[in-house]
């Protein structure tokens, strides 16, 4: 068990990011009720996940079954084998998942941001019926323009989305986007601001019947921005569990 003064941390890093959340909607002018934290706990061992779901009950109450983000279907993998009976949470997959390991991650997750081709929708959606359940997804945009990053061109967004309606399995809720990292505001607000204006267009054309109400961005250098912006979903990590070891085996 971690020792009391590392628990005293979490529930200080837990306040000042809800205060955070909270300050931000209140410049927006937002009901923060509306914003979702998703913790990020990639690299952090299964304890410090009840850890922190632990200080946001004792903070927000009592959430069933909250979602914890995960970047690599290996961590996924190993953390699920390690919950208990006791465990109410969890996992979302928000980082790039390849073909070849769609099969061990399908029935784990309960939520999927990094929808980025049609050949992963295709090779979810066959494991998704073949296990006899679904999955909401979001799609990732890169509106960085970064060749580095993830994610479906803005320009090619809305084809893309339009073709999701051959995947049954797929419950298509929203976009993701991960902004440049600057610390220009300026052109971080401009990544969240094409995402919200993506938004509108595949709510004006009617895309999938949806309403795309799901926008999942911002992370914790940039999250007040994005609620400021728009974000329904904020990706939260070291503001809530402190610095990652990057040398701790997947």
């Amino acid at each position: 068990m971690m020792d009391n003064e590392h628990s005293i941390g979490v529930d200080e890093r837990v306040r000042g990011v809800l205060a955070g959340v909270t300050d931000a909607c209140e410049r927006a002018g937002r009901d923060p009720a509306r914003v979702r934290l998703l913790p990020v706990s990639k690299t952090h061992p299964i304890e410090a996940v009840r850890q922190v779901n632990g200080a946001l009950e004792r903070q927000v109450g009592h959430v069933p079954h909250r979602l914890f983000g995960e970047n690599h279907v290996q961590e996924i993998v190993a953390k699920t084998d390690e919950l208990r009976p006791d465990d109410d949470f969890g996992f979302a997959l928000i980082g790039h998942l390849q073909s070849n390991k769609v099969n061990a991650v399908a029935g784990l997750i309960d939520e999927f941001q990094a929808l980025d081709s049609l050949k992963l929708a295709g090779r979810l959606d066959r494991r998704l019926n073949t296990l006899g359940r679904g999955l909401r997804v979001l799609v990732e945009v890169n509106t960085s323009g970064e060749a580095a990053k993830h994610g479906i061109d803005v320009d090619d967004a809305q084809d893309f989305c339009r073709a999701l309606a051959d995947f049954d399995a797929l419950t298509v809720a929203g976009l993701m986007t991960v902004a440049v990292n600057s610390p220009d505001r300026e052109r971080v607000a401009a990544c969240f601001d094409r995402l919200v204006a993506l938004q509108s267009r595949l709510r004006d054309d009617g895309v999938l019947g949806s309403d795309w109400a799901e926008l999942s961005m911002g992370m914790s250098g940039d999250y007040p921005l994005a609620i400021e912006h728009g974000a329904t979903t904020v990706r939260v990590g070291t503001a809530l569990f402190g610095p990652r070891d990057y040398g701790t085996p997947a």
